[in-house]
């Protein structure tokens, strides 16, 4: 008698504890649209995760879809990093992938741990990386490093002016070309030797080094709330066909603003969509609140004074 083994999908998300409840909408509407022959392994890099809310996103791997593996970052490597407002340090973290998953892993998916998966991870982790270091989106906001929001310094870094800026929220990694060519190192260099210029944090760095150097997924594996503010697809970078399918039937939606539904009541088409998986994971109910936007803000006006 012979016994199948499920596929293995390598999936990387980083959190600290404010974004663990997020972190387990990630996890949980990624398995309920995994095909049946799948296994997803997620490593999770640990931005300072309780171990209360490590528990209830382990109550997630009892899915025989998913694993779930701890990651420890090295924060000594990012000291000098920009941190600004809701960006914190655990943003920078997925520029250390290649170094802190194991090196038999030549790929892995990364996703920000503020995005719902609608579609089939499977069906993006078959995409041929060939010999790119990375698979993305391009930005819709910032569709080139030259748009008025893209890298202050393109010019100066020899970049051509209509070279596509990518979003680092969902990205198909190559690792051992990445490690080969020791890029996580190349982009902490970067950021930190570049500081006057930094808008978006790892993203700029990633875009300033890997410039040309990345291939396309279709604009559906990362759906960002700018692509709301078009008129019409004629106005943005995509086709028609692309557009139309980012916006009407997104494999992947990434609440990519300060504001997100468990933050704020700024309006986004899916915040319903958000709650709706909430009430699939141990924080069934859970739900924002006037008395958790007092408590925020105390709790805000505590770390500035900490600081």
């Amino acid at each position: 008698m012979t016994t199948s083994t499920k596929e293995s999908i390598i999936v990387v998300c980083a959190a600290d504890d404010g974004y663990a409840m997020p972190l387990a909408v990630v996890i949980c509407s990624t398995l309920e649209h995994l095909r049946s022959e799948c296994l997803c392994i997620f490593f999770i890099i640990d931005g300072g995760i309780s171990n209360k809310n490590k528990n209830k996103l382990l109550k997630l791997s009892d899915s025989k879809q998913c694993t779930i593996k701890w990651l420890q970052p090295p924060d000594a490597i990012l000291d000098s990093m920009k941190v600004s407002g809701h960006i914190k340090i655990a943003t920078y973290y997925k520029i250390l992938i290649p170094i802190l998953l194991p090196e038999n892993y030549g790929k892995a998916i990364y996703l920000d741990s503020d995005l719902i998966v609608l579609g089939d991870l499977g069906q993006l982790w078959d995409i041929n990386i060939g010999n790119n270091y990375l698979l993305a989106v391009q930005d819709s906001g910032i569709p080139y490093v030259s748009s008025l929001h893209g890298l202050k310094n393109y010019k100066e870094l020899g970049i051509s002016l209509d070279c596509k800026y990518f979003n680092a929220g969902v990205l198909v990694l190559n690792l051992k070309k990445m490690r080969t060519e020791n890029i996580s190192m190349q982009i902490i260099q970067y950021l930190e030797n570049n500081k006057e210029y930094i808008r978006w944090h790892d993203q700029d760095g990633l875009n300033a080094v890997l410039a040309g150097k990345w291939g396309e997924l279709e604009p559906r594996w990362n759906q960002l709330p700018s692509i709301y503010n078009y008129s019409s697809w004629e106005d943005s970078s995509f086709s028609q066909e692309e557009f139309t399918n980012a916006l009407k039937d997104p494999y992947i939606i990434h609440f990519a603003s300060s504001g997100k539904p468990w933050n704020s009541t700024v309006y986004h088409p899916a915040n319903n969509l958000f709650f709706h998986y909430v009430d699939m994971t141990p924080w069934v109910g859970w739900r924002w609140t006037i008395w958790k936007r007092i408590w925020r803000k105390i709790l805000r006006k505590i770390q500035k004074v900490r600081s």
